[in-house]
């Protein structure tokens, strides 16, 4: 569960309500100022994208939590694909399959 706090910092979880009100249990009636986020299902993921939480947007009267889905940076992109690369630059520089293996794994002292 997730909570907007009455500084409206988010996200927020039942500890940092417990925090404020020690005697609140999930379930019961918040503290004031604090708010109950509905849960909702993140986009699907795909290449080139990714989906990051935002503020919690109000859907039908209730907060809910909310994403947005936007193209990935160069550095994301790099970071995605460092396996692979960092696997091709090995195979270049002529290590075979078992001796990459070993290497991803520690194997080698």
């Amino acid at each position: 569960m997730y909570y907007i706090s009455p500084d409206n910092e988010y996200p927020r979880h039942v500890g940092d309500v417990q925090l404020d009100d020690p005697s609140f249990e999930i379930g019961g009636e918040l503290p004031a100022g604090w708010t109950l986020v509905a849960d909702a299902t993140s986009p699907e993921k795909e290449e080139g994208k990714v989906v990051e939480e935002v503020f919690p947007t109000e859907v039908d009267g209730v907060m809910t939590r909310t994403w947005v889905k936007r193209d990935e940076t160069a550095e994301e992109s790099a970071r995605r694909l460092a396996p692979q690369t960092a696997k091709q630059k090995l195979l270049d520089l002529g290590l075979t399959e078992d001796e990459i293996f070993a290497l991803s794994n520690r194997i080698v002292l």
